[in-house]
């Protein structure tokens, strides 16, 4: 795995991938803050590193969990994205933000398997929710139509999600709003792991087995931030079944084989050779699943 320079936590394509933290990654090896790059690296082990309220953990941003998902050759189910019409029905503003998360993982998946009618009509509805959040003036109207003209071009909305990330980033930071930008995060984590677990075929493809066993630090880190900064009520049953969703993962079986890393100084790329092997039981496998689709019901209910 190599690993390249990145730019503030690409989350995904568009306005939602820019929620998914409160305070910027640190700049590995000098880089330039405000620079773009792009990430796809859809190895299991590949993730940004994100500090929300002062907490530091890896995660895999739902841009390359749709990469995985398309490179595992599952195929292309619109049915398992989030109702459109949810966002303006939701009272509750963790319960907003949660789905506004969700939104952010269905328009990475839409978007990579290049269905550009169900991207646009997925921003229009993160349009919606982000006014009710009162989000939308972390963005100026060029920005979105940038996204709106550059939805055939994969590439370019990836590195306009790094864009769109710092707006989002600063507003966030200034606005001292840890809780929803924690709850955007946890409905994103859950919608990428959604989308992966509800095909069966993914559970034969172990590439995306071991993206699933290597989500249980950042399940760990997001149970962390929901309990500190997220005091609303009507969040209290989605804190509870995250800790649930802990118990069934550690089932998960994984052994780490150490190797020295090998820096290439002259392209600033350090070369990962240690190896980590994943292994989930049947009933681990099915408990995940079943869990992952009780919290993504919480969020909807």
């Amino acid at each position: 795995m190599t690993l390249h320079h990145l730019s503030p936590y690409v989350v995904g394509v568009g306005l939602t991938l820019f929620l998914a933290s409160c305070g910027g990654p640190e700049q590995p090896d000098g880089q330039r803050p405000g620079s773009d790059s792009l990430n796809t690296d859809t190895s299991a082990q590949s993730g940004q590193l994100l500090n929300v309220g002062g907490r530091l953990f890896s995660l895999p941003s739902p841009v390359q969990t749709a990469m995985a998902i398309r490179k595992a050759g599952l195929k292309y189910r619109k049915d398992l994205t989030t109702p459109l019409d949810k966002g303006e029905t939701m009272t509750s503003k963790a319960m907003q933000s949660a789905v506004l998360g969700l939104y952010g993982a269905d328009l990475a998946y839409v978007t990579v398997h290049k269905d550009g009618q169900r991207a646009l009509a997925t921003m229009q509805a993160v349009e919606k929710l982000g006014q009710k959040l009162e989000i939308s003036n972390a963005f100026d109207r060029a920005l979105l139509d940038r996204f709106k003209t550059n939805l055939g071009n994969e590439d370019s909305l990836l590195r306009f999600s790094g864009t769109a990330f710092r707006a989002a980033d600063a507003y966030l930071k200034n606005n001292d709003r840890n809780d929803v930008s924690t709850l955007i995060l946890a409905g994103g984590w859950v919608g990428s792991l959604h989308l992966t677990l509800a095909d069966p075929s993914a559970l034969k493809d172990q590439a995306l087995l071991d993206r699933i066993g290597d989500q249980k630090n950042a399940l760990d880190g997001l149970v962390e931030l929901l309990g500190k900064h997220v005091t609303d009520p009507a969040a209290a049953p989605l804190l509870a079944a995250f800790k649930q969703l802990q118990v069934q993962f550690a089932g998960i079986q994984r052994t780490y084989t150490f190797e020295q890393p090998v820096t290439d100084a002259s392209k600033q790329t350090t070369f990962i050779n240690s190896r980590s092997a994943v292994t989930i039981p049947a009933e681990t496998i099915e408990a995940i699943t079943k869990q992952v689709a009780q919290i993504r019901s919480l969020i909807l209910a």
